[in-house]
This record gives C-alpha cells, sequence and structure tokens, in this order.
C-alpha cells in the first residue's frame, strides 16, 4: 500500500526531473557552440515533456494539502504557487509548439531563450519552496554551533539573483534547533523579505529566548561589535518574489513548528523556534 510519504517522494521527484529538463535546455540555448538547427530539433522533446511536468505538479499539490491537512491557508497558498507554475509550463508548451520551422532564427532564439529562463527562475523558486514545506517535522532537537552551520550553508545563488550581505549579531552561539537546515532556509527567505522591503543592510541578531530555543530577527539594525567575536557576514541571493510566496514560507514554517512573523511594512522578521 502505498502512503503519503510515498505521493509526495514521487512527485517530488517527477517535478525536479521536469524542471532539471528545462534547466538543461536552457544550458543549450545558452550556449552559442549549438547550432540553430540542433536546438529546432530538440523544441517537440522538451515540448512533450510539460504535459507531464504539469501533472507532477499537480499531483505534488495533492501530496503537500495531505502534509498541511490542520493548514487551510497553507494549502490555498500551495496551490496557488503550484497553479501559477503550472500554468508557466503550459505556456512554454504552447510557445515551443508554435515553432514548427527547422531552424530559428538568432532574434527568435533570443525570445526564447528570455522564456525559458523566467520559466526555469520561477520552478526553480518553486522547488525550494515546496522542498521547505516537505521537510521532515520532528520534536526532538539538537545543539548546533551557529557560527558553523552558517560556515557550511551551500550557495546557491543564481544568476538573476541579487547578492545581499547581512550582518550577524551573535547573541548566543550554541543553538538548539530541530532541524538546522530548515532554519536556515527560513532566515534566507527573512533576510530576503526585508531586503526586497527596500532594507539595504540587514542585520540577523541571534539570541536564545527565555525558554532557552532560538529567536531570530532580522530588521535594519546595526549589529552590535562584540569584544573577542570575529565579524560574521550571510550572503543571501535575493531575486523577485514569486506572488504567495510569503504565504508558502510562513505555512512551510508552522508546519515545522517554527513561527515565522513579518511586520506590516515587511521590513522586519522574527523567526521563533
Amino acid at each position: 500500500m502505498s502512503l503519503p510519504g510515498d505521493a509526495l517522494t514521487i512527485a517530488r521527484g517527477d517535478v525536479r526531473d521536469g524542471v532539471a529538463a528545462i534547466e538543461g535546455f536552457l544550458q543549450v540555448l545558452a550556449s552559442r557552440r549549438v547550432g540553430p538547427r540542433v536546438i529546432a530539433s530538440a523544441l517537440p522533446a522538451v515540448a512533450s515533456g510539460c504535459a507531464p511536468l504539469r501533472a507532477a505538479l499537480t499531483s505534488l499539490g495533492g501530496a503537500l494539502e495531505d502534509e498541511l491537512s490542520a493548514d487551510p491557508e497553507g494549502i490555498a497558498a500551495v496551490h496557488a504557487l503550484l497553479g501559477r507554475a503550472s500554468d508557466r509550463v503550459r505556456e512554454l508548451e504552447e510557445a515551443l509548439a508554435s515553432r514548427g520551422k527547422p531552424t530559428l532564427e538568432a532574434r527568435e532564439r533570443l525570445a526564447l531563450e528570455a522564456q525559458v529562463r523566467q520559466v526555469a527562475g520561477e520552478l526553480t523558486a518553486v522547488v525550494r519552496l515546496t522542498d521547505l514545506l516537505a521537510g521532515p517535522v520532528t520534536s526532538e532537537t539538537m545543539t548546533i554551533d551557529f557560527r558553523d552551520a552558517l560556515g557550511q550553508r551551500s550557495h546557491n545563488t543564481r544568476p538573476d539573483a541579487t547578492p545581499v550581505l547581512a550582518e550577524v549579531d551573535l547573541g548566543a552561539t550554541e543553538l538548539r534547533v530541530g532541524d538546522a537546515r530548515i532554519v536556515l532556509e527560513l532566515l534566507d527567505f527573512a533576510v530576503a523579505t526585508v531586503a526586497r522591503a527596500g532594507v539595504r543592510a540587514p542585520c540577523v541578531a541571534v539570541q536564545n529566548g527565555p525558554e532557552g530555543f532560538p529567536v531570530l530577527t532580522v530588521d535594519g539594525r546595526k549589529a552590535r561589535q562584540r569584544p573577542g567575536v570575529p565579524p560574521l557576514v550571510l550572503d543571501v541571493g535575493v531575486r523577485e518574489a514569486l506572488p504567495g510566496e510569503l504565504s508558502v514560507v510562513k505555512a512551510a514554517a508552522n508546519h515545522a513548528g517554527i513561527r515565522f512573523t513579518v511586520s506590516a511594512d515587511e521590513r522586519l522578521v522574527t523567526i521563533a523556534l
């Protein structure tokens, strides 16, 4: 018997495969070593992969609905996110199918490359958001060295993202967390949120709350210089937010038992574990 977790794993894998195919096609389009006839001959294969990708996005929505059964607002946000992604894939499919010529003119190629780049960028962001939603939920905690955790995080800044440096005010170094990966991902989204709101030099204040659990605050304050503590900077790639992205991030945090609070002007974000 298939379990809900199995359905989620399968749907995530199918979406990843479909997105990877589009990203691979983008690399071909962007390579000036690949001639227009080769690209034109690849269009039918890419177009034929769009329908399965849209089906996978629908399946992913159903699987995540099971995961978020206690959060109707989160479910609505996820369906809106995946629905938009499906629309973008359909638009790409139609654009590819409409090109019946055996070759591509230079102007057509550039226009197609721009469209594929936009679709690939949005889909990559969707994969990242759904990965955050699908993270394991645990009541167990572990103690991490936050400085070390920041140093070990992966850097996947896309070319279409603007690098933003955030100072880190380490009021506490050892933090009790459930899943360090989810916390660091939420922190990335928090820095991006305040940066989009106009905070040019975000600051991440890290401290332990009264119950011993971490509280991370991201805003425009100036980081305090602590004697004997080397400065720490967090670099985040900030891109244009997808519609409803913040609602999905909040749903992911809620699913993990984390409070992700955003001020009305979006210049202050608090992550409370």
